[in-house]
């Protein structure tokens, strides 16, 4: 049976989850927000995990299950690469742009130094956890459930990318007005595409494996600056 708030609940939940295991995280371990902040990839990884033991719980109460959300599809490498060039000079520009706008350079949060040992393993279980936790949150479940409820996709656009593109304001977790209005103005532009995107294609494949091209960069460029922190100090300087 389908349970019609869960559509609108769950891309709210993402949102108020990275809120709350980032003040928990900052809390047990006894740092500021901002030290917490250099733990973002980690503590994703753990909100990725709950939210698709969440999902797993939710599709079995309502009969149905990730196999039947990520449909098998014929997607050729041609549709693939056209998702993966679409996200990163959507990702790439709003990150540049709407960073020059707000701080007047490219902030480089994302890839502070972690242990080593953790940053190698965040290169599998970042764009694993993410391609299965966000995606068919947002676009197979959430998007595809309020268009049915509703009989408005513009209405399941709207309501479910704004809330993707939010979820990125608590990512890391800093309650800094300009960090979070910049979190989310980078990552709206490609939410409100992709969802376009998917709602003519109704093909998730190909974005989760865009999105996993994004994740992967961003792990190794983690991997590297953890290797080597005069790298991201260098970085930094740079940005500034």
């Amino acid at each position: 049976m389908i349970k019609k708030s869960n559509a609108f609940f769950l891309p709210l939940f993402r949102s108020v989850l990275f809120i709350i295991v980032g003040l928990l995280f900052a809390m047990a371990a006894n740092i500021s927000l901002e030290q917490a902040s250099q733990w973002w990839s980690i503590i994703c990884v753990v909100c990725n995990i709950i939210t698709i033991a969440v999902l797993a719980m939710i599709f079995k109460s309502e009969g149905t299950s990730y196999k039947e959300i990520i449909k098998k599809e014929k997607s050729n490498i041609k549709e693939i690469f056209l998702i993966v060039v679409i996200m990163l000079v959507l990702g790439i520009g709003g990150m540049c742009g709407f960073g020059f706008m707000i701080y007047g350079y490219v902030p480089v949060t994302m890839i502070q130094p972690v242990p080593v040992w953790l940053a190698a393993i965040n290169i599998i279980l970042l764009p694993i956890t993410v391609i299965f936790a966000e995606l068919p949150l947002y676009l197979g479940y959430s998007l595809n459930r309020i268009e049915q409820i509703t009989d408005n996709k513009t209405l399941a656009i709207g309501y479910t990318m704004f809330f993707y593109a939010l979820q990125h304001s608590f990512i890391p977790l800093i309650f800094d007005f300009s960090h979070i209005l910049y979190r989310f103005l980078m990552f709206l532009p490609l939410m409100i595409v992709l969802g376009i995107i998917y709602c003519k294609k109704r093909k998730l494949v190909p974005f989760m494996i865009g999105h996993a091209v994004l994740d992967l960069a961003t792990a190794v460029q983690i991997l590297m600056t953890s290797i080597s922190p005069a790298l991201f100090e260098m970085m930094r300087s740079m940005a500034k």
